[in-house]
């Protein structure tokens, strides 16, 4: 596992979650995908996004969208700020995506990199199938400003 520090522009995800309560992710995502094609001005079609807010309770699943698109009933709007963030291919079934995650966290220590704010978010894509050994998404953790 290697990461690479990548800066990211501002974004808007809109979806299905709450960062600040109490959400599983279990239940948005099947949410998210009955009303994805609610959601106008997508990015990218072909992506979704989880996203949490570390210390914070939450979970959205959504899809990035232009900053202005409305906010469709029942959904939630989160903005991820820019800035530059650590990111990683996490390799494997997604049950074993904390795994991942603790890497990347261990590698920002070792390296003298300091977790900001902190929003971290997990791109996925057509790379993604789940629990199979071939699957992969990106996860990004926001990193502090020097």
């Amino acid at each position: 596992m290697q990461p690479i520090l990548v800066a990211i522009p501002a974004c808007t995800i809109i979806g299905f979650g709450n960062i600040g309560k109490p959400t599983d992710p279990g239940d948005v995502w099947p949410a998210l995908f009955s009303r994805i094609n609610d959601i106008t001005d997508r990015v990218n079609p072909h992506e979704t996004i989880g996203l949490i807010k570390r210390n914070e309770l939450g979970y959205l699943a959504g899809v990035k969208t232009a900053s202005n698109s409305e906010v469709p009933e029942g959904m939630s709007m989160y903005p991820i700020p820019a800035g530059q963030y650590a990111g990683v291919t996490h390799r494997g079934p997604v049950s074993k995506i904390n795994e991942t995650f603790e890497k990347l966290t261990d590698w920002l220590g070792a390296n003298h990199y300091e977790p900001f704010d902190v929003v971290c978010f997990e791109v996925y894509d057509e790379r993604f199938k789940h629990e199979q050994d071939d699957s992969e998404l990106d996860m990004f953790i926001q990193l502090k400003p020097v």
